[in-house]
């Protein structure tokens, strides 16, 4: 299986929805599964043909939306299966520090026209995948956990001796808010 992997960028959600689980793949399957990461696609017919799959995060080509949505179109014509990855919903509400960037741009609705165009959407939870299948109508949703690699020196344990309650949080800075969600029961 020839797979060409899209991430939006090269940290956050490029890093654990993208690079490390397909350069993980890459690395166990190698028999298997080969797998090239592109930042931005080349905008040629024939760079495609060498791929079975493409899978992406917010888009295949730094262009238009409705390049984007051509692109898939081509690709699913040729039996190419692509795949859109998604983490989040895709209009934010207003604590979300892109919000209105996001809304004035009509984001949200170009990336709900490409989930509905592609083969399959892979995404974090079941909770997200059940509230997409019912608020689009779309059935092709497999969920795929964040990949976080434990033996990366962030994510190694360095306990400090107290009988204190200490734990992590990994997310990015646009969900601060979901933080405060667990005031109530820290306080408590």
């Amino acid at each position: 299986i020839r797979i060409l992997a899209i991430p939006s960028d090269k940290h956050g959600v490029g890093k654990f929805r993208i690079m490390d689980p397909y350069k993980f793949i890459a690395e166990n399957y190698t028999d298997e599964v080969h797998v090239d990461t592109s930042y931005n696609a080349e905008n040629r017919d024939d760079y495609f043909l060498n791929y079975d799959i493409v899978i992406f995060h917010t888009f295949i080509h730094q262009t238009t939306h409705e390049h984007n949505k051509q692109r898939i179109e081509w690709l699913r014509s040729k039996g190419i299966k692509v795949i859109m990855d998604i983490d989040d919903l895709w209009m934010p509400d207003q604590r979300h520090p892109m919000y209105h960037q996001i809304k004035h741009s009509g984001l949200a609705q170009m990336k709900v026209d490409m989930l509905k165009v592609v083969d399959y959407i892979s995404t974090t939870t079941p909770i997200f995948a059940d509230y997409m299948k019912k608020s689009l109508g779309v059935k092709n949703v497999v969920i795929f956990p964040n990949a976080v690699n434990n033996e990366e020196s962030q994510f190694q344990p360095n306990p400090t001796k107290s009988d204190k309650i200490r734990f992590g949080w990994l997310g990015g800075s646009s969900h601060l808010h979901d933080i405060e969600l667990l005031e109530n029961g820290i306080s408590s």
